[in-house]
């Protein structure tokens, strides 16, 4: 059975709308779900999967839905056995092996007394065989483990309980290139249905159906991200020659009032000179003028009546033309000059010198060490702003209180970064993926004395198309140095990464 929803609507506690009346099936094997950033993508999907209570409306699903969460470090402190839903069943196992009889433990336990070599099956078949083969596995914490090990644990267990509809949210983040590989040939070849949120072009582009949520509305078009990109542009092409035609149509009438008017104020001329020259008796005279004055009022109301008409025409039609300004990302004015030494550290047993505005890219297998190795270059650069993979911030401060600064020159950055007006006093529990890593950006790049150093760890996690576009332009502009680790080949390039140290 697929899930299907009517007439959904949610509201925040604020009174900010997300969803407005939002009906529909989810009938693809694989349906993809895009949108940008905050624009309520996991709202939705925590409505479709029971966690969220809609503010109107109903959902039908089934039974058994499997879900990832896009922010797995909410959870950081579970361990491998509690994602899996095992740690009572593995418990009572070590409880009556260690010679504990209780009736409750053989309660919990039923026929699973295998569970912990089940586990295990499922986290060599999720290509995690080193935590397989480790005893002690099952009981390490989800923070131990790198981001891409965790995600692909989490995964495991959603794929473990055997669900007729996986719904998953960023599931390729942190992963490397062969995890993504084993990721995209499951999408291909599953035989469940899936409902994946993702800003990652090459998952969106092996679903089956696309549907985009823009402006609280959801659409769903019959095909992948190639197919509704391009449905997209025909319709913003479609717009715009609305919209040229309808202001064509404005010009005219307006000029067509003009006209009118200044007939009327001649014929209004004419009038007063027969009437001052009395070439007709008093009566006619005052029987004209009245004419002339009805007919005027009517051909003023027909003139404003078109007009009218033709402006609420190229109003629908400039609704129609998405926004697409979107984030403007403004990066300190650094200058780093060539030569200059900006960060040292070891790594694989070398000792490696970051110099001038390079821009050095740390790549490896997840769980080789690389977040470990960006923290303790952090840990040993005063002047370096550190975008981290796992961003931790409070979630009942508000967007302002974390990022700190001057009031006046925060609030400027933050509207750049569309934390505009009142939306930079919101928490950042309430917010998106991709909004808390622009708050975590600010605070990397508003920081006394400006960075001279970036690090980021993952940055385009998260992000919507159109913000990575403008991530990528403000760091290729950035004239500091920049140490990454990412997976997204496109991205290091578009951003000039002039050497990478690979960690085995």
């Amino acid at each position: 059975m697929p899930i299907s929803f009517s007439h959904l609507s949610f509201s925040w506690p604020d009174a900010t709308h997300c969803l407005r009346d939002v009906s529909g099936v989810f009938n693809a094997r694989v349906t993809g779900i895009t949108g940008e950033n905050g624009s309520g993508k996991s709202t939705l999907i925590k409505i479709l999967i029971g966690e969220l209570e809609p503010s109107s409306g109903t959902v039908i699903r089934p039974d058994r839905v499997g879900y990832l969460p896009q922010d797995l470090g909410i959870a950081a402190e579970r361990s491998i056995a509690d994602v899996f839903g095992a740690t009572a069943i593995l418990h009572a196992i070590e409880s009556i092996e260690a010679g504990d009889p209780r009736p409750e433990h053989f309660d919990m336990v039923g026929n699973r007394w295998d569970e912990a070599e089940r586990l295990r099956k499922h986290l060599h078949e999720a290509g995690l065989s080193s935590l397989a083969a480790d005893e002690s596995a099952l009981s390490r914490r989800l923070d131990s483990l790198s981001g891409g090990e965790a995600v692909r644990v989490a995964l495991a267990a959603v794929l473990a309980e055997n669900p007729e509809v996986i719904v998953l949210d960023e599931p390729t983040n942190n992963l490397d290139g062969d995890a993504k590989e084993s990721f995209y040939h499951f999408l291909e070849n599953t035989k469940n249905q899936v409902i994946v949120v993702s800003h990652d072009r090459a998952v969106l582009r092996r679903v089956e159906e696309t549907a985009e949520l823009y402006q609280g509305k959801l659409r769903f078009f019959e095909g992948n991200l190639d197919y509704y990109e391009a449905a997209v542009r025909s319709e913003q092409d479609s717009a715009a020659r609305a919209l040229r035609d309808a202001k064509s149509v404005v010009r005219r009438e307006l000029k067509e009032q003009q006209s009118m008017e200044t007939r009327l104020a001649r014929d209004a001329r004419r009038g007063a000179k027969f009437s001052r020259e009395k070439r007709k008796p008093p009566i006619a005279m005052g029987n004209d003028k009245n004419r002339s004055e009805h007919s005027s009022a009517k051909r003023r109301q027909e003139c404003k009546g078109k007009v009218a008409a033709a402006q609420a025409v190229t109003d629908s039609a400039a609704a129609r033309i998405r926004d697409i300004e979107g984030v403007y990302i403004e990066l300190p004015e650094t200058f780093v000059a060539n030569g200059t030494r900006i960060a040292e550290f070891e790594a694989v047993g070398r000792r490696e010198i970051v110099a001038g505005p390079e821009r050095v890219r740390i790549a490896g297998p997840n769980g080789c060490g690389k977040t470990t190795l960006m923290n303790a270059i952090f840990a040993s650069s005063p002047r370096a702003g550190y975008v981290r993979q796992r961003i931790d911030l409070p979630n009942e401060a508000t967007v302002m209180a974390v990022v700190g600064g001057t009031p006046q020159r925060t609030r400027d950055q933050l509207a750049r970064l569309c934390f505009q007006n009142d939306k930079v006093f919101a928490k950042i529990g309430t917010l998106s993926g991709g909004e808390r890593f622009r708050v975590e950006l600010a605070r990397a790049i508003l920081r006394e004395p400006a960075p001279t150093l970036l690090l980021l760890d993952e940055p385009t996690n998260n992000l919507d198309m159109l913000t990575v576009e403008w991530l990528a332009s403000a760091l290729d502009a950035y004239r500091g140095a920049i140490i990454i680790v990412s997976h997204d080949e496109e991205f290091c390039a578009r951003i000039g990464v002039t050497r990478t140290i690979e960690l085995s």
